[in-house]
């Protein structure tokens, strides 16, 4: 995940995603509980698939499950990396998210989902980051550009992929070949069940990535500020 919570946390950001793996544990038979500090306190907690999450004192970070191969940890049963093309458009996966942030703080509740020319790079993130935001609070996606108040710029309004409307977001990162890519929920629903195809294809239609490369890793969670996050479903399948 790569934070976006004000130009001076994105320079931070930029210093951690270009530079150090995140940090993982391992806690389900089936994916991988993954989970990242960048200040203050905080614990995270994991009871099942279906239950799991984050109790966010002063702390800032995130959490997530993972399914597929992220700095050179892979999820105990998987699928991936695929290549785009190997995947079947009925593939589904579901996540559904509940919230208490403190007064004032920030949040999403996103998939990050990474896609590369190379099958599960060890040595760096994938180049191509899709980010689903299902819901969120006081902070907002990367973009190529701000207007005049600091408030990101979407690239395209009220797209409709999946029998849902997205308002969709472009970065290119500094070393000239990563991308983010960041799909708004615009009805902020905080859940999502169904096929990932239309997002890959909105990336593929816009020429930043192809069907030849690889779709390394699939995860959900949060980018988190104090308060409590919590899981009440999360899975895929048919990758």
């Amino acid at each position: 995940m790569k934070f976006r919570i004000g130009w001076a946390a994105l320079l931070a950001a930029l210093a951690l995603v270009f530079t150090v793996p995140n940090s993982a544990m391992a806690a389900s038979a089936t994916y991988y509980f993954k989970y990242y500090n960048t200040g203050g306190s905080a614990s995270t907690w994991y009871t099942n698939d279906n239950s799991w999450g984050v109790n966010s004192s002063t702390g800032t970070g995130f959490v997530a499950m993972f399914d597929g191969e992220d700095w050179g940890n892979t999820s105990p049963v998987t699928t991936l990396p695929k290549k785009l093309s190997a995947i079947s458009s009925s593939n589904t996966t579901w996540f559904s998210q509940t919230s208490s942030p403190a007064s004032g703080s920030y949040y999403d509740a996103t998939y990050d989902i990474f896609i590369d020319p190379t099958a599960g790079p060890t040595n760096r993130n994938s180049r191509n980051e899709l980010m689903i935001w299902l819901n969120w609070s006081n902070t907002q996606p990367l973009a190529s550009s701000y207007d005049a108040n600091g408030n990101a710029v979407p690239t395209a309004t009220n797209v409709s992929l999946g029998g849902r409307t997205w308002n969709i977001y472009e970065y290119n990162w500094p070393d000239g070949v990563s991308h983010t890519i960041s799909y708004l929920d615009t009805s902020k629903s905080g859940w999502w069940s169904g096929s990932l195809t239309p997002f890959f294809n909105w990336g593929i239609n816009g020429g930043y990535f192809t069907s030849a490369q690889y779709l390394n890793s699939i995860m959900a969670g949060w980018e988190f500020g104090p308060g409590s996050y919590t899981a009440t479903s999360w899975g895929v399948a048919g990758f």
